[in-house]
């Protein structure tokens, strides 16, 4: 969910008066006696200022409350026009072709894809367990680009960033792994 700047500052003067507002409640708690304090909120100037600072507060208090409450539910697809209306397509689809083209290149153990909404696109972050003697850098810019492009192409859904983690070294004792020359 996107926050603007005017919320964040909202929240953040909300947070500073609460917290002046707390300390000042717990000084005049411990150090002033109750007959003085009560007596010297109820005059003119305090009164005046105590509403005010509690009117402020309250109403960027009940803000938050709705703008809580407005909060869209998890999003798990992308949209995308067709030619007849649009096409819902479910982040586990995309995960599967990420996946998918993504376990073809040479050098790689395993692959896993997370999705999530950016603000120019889909953010994809590659968990890449690769085999032994490869090099890492080389196989992370080839599956940053062949997992983008196939995305793009098959989906029609713009890619905005392709984050990638190599997390280990995937067993290169097992011989069972055939790669193709073109790397697809």
């Amino acid at each position: 969910m996107k926050v603007n700047l005017f919320d964040r500052l909202l929240l953040f003067i909300l947070s500073i008066v609460s917290l002046i507002l707390g300390v000042a409640v717990v000084l005049v708690g411990a150090t002033v006696p109750i007959g003085w304090a009560q007596m010297e909120l109820t005059r003119y100037p305090y009164n005046v200022v105590t509403m005010v600072v509690g009117g402020v507060t309250a109403l960027i208090a009940i803000r938050f409350l709705f703008f809580r409450r407005r909060r869209d539910p998890k999003v798990d697809s992308v949209m995308v026009s067709g030619d007849h209306g649009p096409i819902r397509i479910a982040y586990d689809t995309i995960i599967q072709l990420a996946n998918r083209r993504g376990s073809q290149l040479r050098g790689v153990s395993s692959f896993e894809t997370v999705v999530r909404q950016g603000q120019g696109g889909l953010i994809l972050t590659l968990r890449i367990r690769v085999l032994p003697d490869i090099d890492i850098a080389a196989l992370a810019k080839e599956a940053q680009n062949a997992v983008k492009s196939y995305l793009e192409e098959t989906t029609h859904v713009p890619v905005e960033r392709v984050l990638v983690q190599v997390t280990e070294l995937g067993d290169g004792n097992r011989a069972i792994r055939v790669w193709s020359g073109s790397g697809a």
